[in-house]
């Protein structure tokens, strides 16, 4: 083998991985969800459930209310973190 072959690309392969790759990366964006339950915004926000829930209870956490039951939206859940950083850390440190 001479030295111009072993630097060629394999173009095929590179391609295929990179297909491969971009079509896994797009399939995480789409099955992102905006709407959480309780368990998955619990857990998003790093709380137990019961401490999340109680927060929750207490009109503490904005929530969305559809079907009966409460949806936690991303965005607020990002802006309510960011308010209560140093609450939810002692939280976690109790």
């Amino acid at each position: 083998m001479n030295s111009e072959s072993a630097e060629l690309i394999n173009v095929t392969a590179l391609a295929k991985a990179l297909a491969a790759h971009l079509q896994s990366s797009l399939r995480e964006v789409v099955s992102a969800k905006r709407l959480m339950n309780v368990d998955e915004a619990a857990e998003y926000c790093g709380l137990t459930r019961d401490s999340f829930r109680k927060k929750v209870v207490r009109d503490r956490v904005p929530k969305v209310r559809l079907d009966k039951c409460w949806r936690f939206d991303k965005a607020d859940l990002d802006v309510w973190i960011d308010e209560h950083k140093e609450q939810i850390a002692r939280e976690l440190d109790d």
